[in-house]
C-alpha cells in the first residue's frame, strides 16, 4: 500500500495548530500599593495556570511582565476553544456572598447538601483581602479580612444570629459552611482545617477576583 501524504496546505494548518496560541492579557489593579500589586500579579499568574489545569491543558511560557505601572499576564495555549474557554472564565465578573443558613422556602440559593441560605448584603465589595497560613499538623488556615462596612454587617450577623451556620458562596458554589458560635465578631474570620494546598490556592483566587481584572490584548 502506497503511503498517504496530506496536501501542502492541510499540513501547514495541522503544524501551525500543534504550535498553539500564545495569549497575553492586561491587569488591572484596583491598588497602587507596589507590594501589593506584585502579589496580586503573582496571584494572578497562578490563576491562570490553575484554570487551564481545570480544563486539562498545561500553562506553557506562562509569565507575568511589568512595565512600567502595567502588569501583563502571558501564556500558550493548545489551539483556539481552549483560549476562548480560559478567556471566558478569566474576564467573567467575580462573585462572592456570605449567606445564611435558613428554611428553603425563605432561601435564596438552594444547596443540594446543605439546604437553603439566604442574603446577608456581604458580597465581594465587603471583603478586603484573604491571607493563607500554615497550622500544626499539616493543614492551613484562611484569614478573611473585611472593609469597615464588612466589618459592621458581620458584628450585626454574629449578634443577631448566635447558633446558626453562615456559608461562603464563591461563584455561587459553597466553599465553606461555619457555624456562629459566638455573639462577638472579633476583626476576622478564620477557617481552619482547610487542606494546605487548597488554602493558598483559594486565596490567590479570590484576591485576584476581588482586586484585578483581566483584559485580553
Amino acid at each position: 500500500m502506497r503511503p498517504r501524504h496530506l496536501p501542502l496546505a492541510l499540513l501547514f494548518v495541522f503544524l501551525a495548530g500543534c504550535g498553539g496560541t500564545k495569549l497575553t492579557y492586561k491587569l488591572t489593579f484596583d491598588t497602587t500599593d507596589p507590594v501589593e500589586r506584585t502579589t496580586l500579579g503573582r496571584a494572578s499568574a497562578n490563576v491562570v495556570e490553575r484554570r487551564l489545569q481545570r480544563l486539562g491543558e498545561e500553562a506553557k511560557e506562562l509569565k507575568i511582565e511589568e512595565k512600567g505601572e502595567e502588569a501583563f499576564v502571558s501564556v500558550k495555549v493548545p489551539n483556539e476553544a481552549i483560549g476562548e474557554e480560559l478567556t471566558r472564565q478569566l474576564t467573567t465578573p467575580f462573585k462572592l456572598r456570605i449567606m445564611l443558613a435558613t428554611e428553603d422556602d425563605k432561601a435564596d440559593l438552594l444547596t443540594l447538601e446543605y439546604g437553603g441560605f439566604k442574603e446577608t448584603g456581604i458580597t465581594e465589595k465587603q471583603i478586603k483581602w484573604m491571607t493563607a497560613s500554615d497550622e500544626e499538623g499539616g493543614t492551613g488556615r484562611i484569614t478573611i479580612t473585611f472593609t469597615d462596612e464588612g466589618r459592621s454587617l458581620m458584628k450585626k450577623i454574629f449578634q443577631e444570629h448566635q447558633g446558626e451556620f453562615l456559608g461562603l458562596f464563591v461563584r455561587d458554589i459553597l466553599m465553606s459552611k461555619m457555624y456562629i458560635d459566638t455573639n462577638e465578631l472579633k476583626d476576622d474570620i478564620i477557617i481552619t482545617g482547610v487542606p494546605r494546598e487548597l488554602a493558598g490556592v483559594f486565596a490567590d483566587d479570590v484576591n485576584s477576583g476581588l482586586h484585578v481584572t483581566f483584559s485580553l490584548q
